[in-house]
């Protein structure tokens, strides 16, 4: 009797650890509020700001931010790190489209492509799968392949400063996430 239930008590921190429901009462509303949030204004996004649909809206954020709950571990985001990292983000971006732009209308341009690796030093697997994916936004950069902990990367140029664009990435990366 006391193997089974040492193994519920097991089995329930096992579920608990495996996302925001692992952690206490303040801690797990501010994880929720903070899904509602998200999901809230990604729905406003997707309905075109109306608030025409929100009845049903409500049910969908509801549903993900719960949902999420249990199948996403909190992340212990930084705030000041993400209010950092947005502007930055949408700046690649804005550099990275306008660098396939004018490749495309302008075939004049050099192209030196080649592969390049990068040892990436994040440690917080959340970060790394960021990393991976932002890197493709990086002007004339694409991932192609992370093991153990060196990243493959496709470059249009290898004579840019790549691995200087790369470490300033992982740092901003890096200050989003409580150690």
């Amino acid at each position: 009797m006391k193997e089974r239930r040492g193994t519920q008590t097991g089995r329930r921190a096992e579920i608990q650890a495996a996302g925001c429901l692992g952690q206490k009462f303040v801690a797990l509303t501010r994880c929720l509020v903070f899904r509602l949030t998200l999901f809230g204004f990604i729905w406003w996004g997707l309905s075109g700001g109306s608030f025409q649909d929100w009845p049903l809206g409500l049910f969908f954020v509801l549903g993900a931010a719960v949902s999420s709950m249990f199948l996403v571990p909190g992340q212990n985001l930084r705030l000041l790190g993400l209010l950092g990292f947005i502007p930055f983000f949408l700046h690649l971006s804005l550099l990275g489209g306008l660098d396939v732009t004018s490749r495309a209308f302008k075939p004049s341009l050099p192209l030196e492509t080649g592969i390049i690796m990068h040892k990436v030093r994040l440690e917080h697997p959340t970060a790394r799968v960021l990393f991976v994916w932002v890197v493709s936004l990086l002007p004339g950069t694409a991932s192609v392949q992370l093991t153990d902990q060196v990243l493959r990367i496709h470059v249009l140029d290898t004579e840019q400063p790549h691995q200087e664009r790369l470490k300033d990435l992982e740092k901003r990366i890096q200050a989003l996430f409580r150690s």
